[in-house]
């Protein structure tokens, strides 16, 4: 059975700075159906009109779906929706989509209720669904031991549950097994293949094919199949070809994940695909479940003659010692990284190659090696960077020996250069702003983009920049702290009162300035209460809104905030021994994680690696003498972090237990400059406004004496 796709949209889909809206004609296409967003809180989304009836006007069956938001009163809310619609409900579904972790007035099971209720009364026999995510349901629905009367109240609502990553979702009580209507498989489809201008689109199975999805929702016969060649690109890591439409069939080839093939046939029962892969004319019969409708492929590059640079193929290939299998393989090259040819071997099927980024070199098989161009450069930097030479160079108010020296760098130390002087003295800048003359003589240019650079920024602390242009370019800063180098004092944000709301949010350089601390991050992630239940002027007189934590908290023997299963907590006692999840004794300062990183030295496996988002993260060595914070720049000139290539970057620094914070628009790392005042090391990015800095929950500091 061939699973029907189909995506969900909202304003996101639309990008503000263009006229045109997404284009439905074109989604049609590759899509079954759509489900559009109609709103959240007291708010109808801005592109809901517009998406609702440009669907229509294909004739492309949509449902709709309401982001429940428990600041705003349930019935308010429901009204709200229907209003949306002007008698117009659509094809699909109404679903209620729970999700959201405000912690507002009508938190909870017993509001959705009322909601849904709500929302039937002003549908008639128009049928209500309900989408979440098993983990988020599990926590916030009714217990199937002690409750499950309550729980068995939801199961009239068809699920539409949300599951990456796997091969069956996840289903949580009271549905069964196999109970779900709609499973939310991916929030990285192709975007400009369904006619949307954001890169990236959720896709969605239906629970059956297209006769079984037109028979569940009344809708008719299946529209005949889109004119000219149809081409399928392949989603399992593996899918055999066979030479009938059956698993009966023998197999005559094997093709690849993210393959694209030609569709010559479909079987009667809608199941299996005839396809053609033209590299090599294998033809065959392959299951339509592991195939989705994509656009033509481009031309095939040139075979390989001359070609110098290549891009991999492979999820992940092995760089080995020498040109075969039986080599030790050194490492792994990923999808996507682009590597350069240094030599081939004498049957051809092996290239020795080096990693653009950083020189990594090896052996990998040609076969997952596709000839590209050369990596563009890394966007242009303004200034060049200088690495020291010498043991030690005075750094002094102008530019000759005759100035007063007014600090100094040490060898392997790599600053920018702001300026230079006729008689080659560099003036100098720090990550903490400061500035000063240092001769050239002792000095080597490295470029504007070098892979890294080492600084001394405080006693017991070293700063380390990093940046890589392949696969993409991606900008990191990390502070390593020698905990018997210096006598670090730390703080979490301390509670402004016994009960909630315990903290008002503020940006992590007010935190740090007030505390007069040598450096700041944000930590734990959090949630904005309702201002009508927390007035911020009445609980926030100095600033900011009142917030909730997502986990537990402590600051210098204050515990506050509960736990949140699941989550890591890091602590850290009055003796800044760090560890994790486990505590001998009361909490002196502590802090929760997102999730695990690195454990026992290694990378956790099955880490979330598609989105890339500014990150921070935290991670201790083995010994406990070195705590490592780690933030990585994003949505600007740096793209951001997958949650792997975070585990990496603590990795690099002999992390053994790491854990992911809050990131986004929050990551931020803050300094005390030269100057004495909060300086920011990494690119802030709040609500996607460079240089803004945004208001958080907590943070994790430490005074230096």
């Amino acid at each position: 059975m061939a699973n029907l796709i189909g995506p969900d949209v909202s304003f996101y889909q639309d990008a503000e700075t263009t006229p045109q809206g997404i284009n439905f004609g074109k989604m049609k296409q590759s899509a079954g159906y759509v489900v559009i967003r109609s709103g959240q809180n007291v708010w109808i989304d801005s592109d809901f009109r517009n998406n609702w009836t440009g669907a229509k006007a294909v004739g492309l069956p949509r449902g709709s779906y309401w982001f429940y938001d428990s600041r705003a009163n349930p019935t308010e809310q429901a009204d709200l929706w229907y209003s949306a619609f002007d008698g117009d409900l659509g094809d699909l579904p109404l679903f209620a989509d729970f999700e959201e972790a405000y912690g507002g007035a009508y938190t909870g099971w017993r509001h959705w209720k009322t909601f849904l209720e709500r929302i039937k009364s002003r549908v008639g026999n128009h049928e209500i669904g309900i989408y979440t995510a098993y983990y988020y349901w599990v926590r916030n629905a009714p217990n199937p031991n002690t409750d499950a009367a309550n729980l068995a109240y939801f199961k009239q609502y068809p699920l539409w549950v949300a599951n990456y990553g796997v091969s069956t979702p996840l289903v949580p009580k009271p549905w069964d097994t196999n109970g779900w209507t709609f499973w939310q498989y991916t929030d990285s489809g192709d975007g400009d293949l369904y006619g949307v201008e954001s890169s990236r689109i959720d896709l969605n199975y239906f629970n059956g094919d297209q006769t079984a999805f037109n028979a569940r929702f009344k809708l008719g016969t299946p529209p005949p199949p889109p004119p000219g060649p149809v081409w399928y690109k392949v989603t399992a890591s593996a899918l055999n070809v066979r030479s009938g439409a059956g698993v009966t069939f023998g197999v005559v080839g094997v093709l690849k994940q993210d393959e694209v093939v030609k569709g010559l046939a479909i079987s009667a029962d809608g199941a299996w695909a005839k396809i053609r892969r033209d590299s090599d004319k294998l033809e065959g019969w392959s299951s339509r479940q592991y195939l989705i409708v994509t656009s033509a492929p481009p031309p095939p590059p040139p075979p390989p003659g001359d070609e110098k640079w290549f891009k991999v193929t492979a999820s992940a290939l092995n760089m080995r010692e020498g040109p075969g299998a039986q080599y030790r393989s050194l490492g792994l090259v990923y999808r996507n990284e682009v590597v350069q040819r240094l030599d081939t071997s004498s049957d051809g099927n092996w290239y020795q190659v080096r990693r653009s980024y950083d020189g990594f070199t090896g052996w990998a098989s040609k076969e997952y090696l596709e000839a590209t161009t050369a990596p563009p450069p890394v966007s242009e930097e303004k200034y060049d960077w200088y690495q020291v030479t010498a043991a030690t160079l005075n750094v002094r108010e102008g530019p000759s020996s005759s100035f007063r020296a007014i600090g100094y760098l040490t060898k392997g130390e790599t600053v920018k250069s702001l300026e230079t002087s006729p008689g080659g003295w560099q003036k100098i800048e720090k990550a903490d702003g400061f500035t000063g003359w240092a001769s050239g003589q002792f000095l080597t240019n490295v470029g504007k983009t070098p892979a890294s650079a080492m600084q001394k920024l405080f006693k017991g602390v070293l700063y380390y920049r990093k940046t890589r242009s392949a696969p993409r370019r991606l900008v990191s800063h990390t502070l390593a702290l020698d905990l018997k180098g210096a006598t670090f004092e730390f703080l979490v944000t301390p509670p402004l009162r016994a009960a909630e709301p315990f903290l008002c949010a503020q940006t992590t350089s007010k935190f740090l300035e007030k505390n007069k601390l040598h450096i700041a991050i944000n930590a734990d992630g959090f949630y904005s209460l309702d201002p009508a239940t927390y007035p911020p002027a009445t609980y926030c007189a100095g600033g900011g809104e009142p917030v909730k934590l997502v986990g537990l908290a402590a600051s210098r023997g204050k515990q506050y905030s509960a736990k949140a299963p699941g989550r890591p907590i890091l602590y850290i006692s009055k003796k800044n021994a760090v560890s994790f999840d486990s505590l001998t004794g009361a909490a002196f300062n502590a802090i929760t994680g997102d999730r695990y990183l690195v454990t026992k030295g290694k990378k956790v496996t099955s880490l979330e690696s598609i989105s890339m988002d500014p990150r921070t993260a935290i991670g201790v060595s083995q010994n406990g003498r070195y705590l490592v914070i780690v933030v990585v720049d994003g949505r600007e000139f740096s793209e951001g972090a997958t949650f792997p290539e975070l585990a990496d970057l603590l990795l690099a620094h002999s992390v053994y237990t790491g854990v992911a914070l809050d990131g986004g628009g929050s990551s931020a790392m803050i300094v005390k400059g030269a100057d004495g005042k909060p300086r920011a090391v990494n690119k802030l990015m709040n609500d996607n406004i460079p240089g803004s800095e945004r208001e958080v929950g907590n943070h994790l500091g430490a005074f230096i004496k």
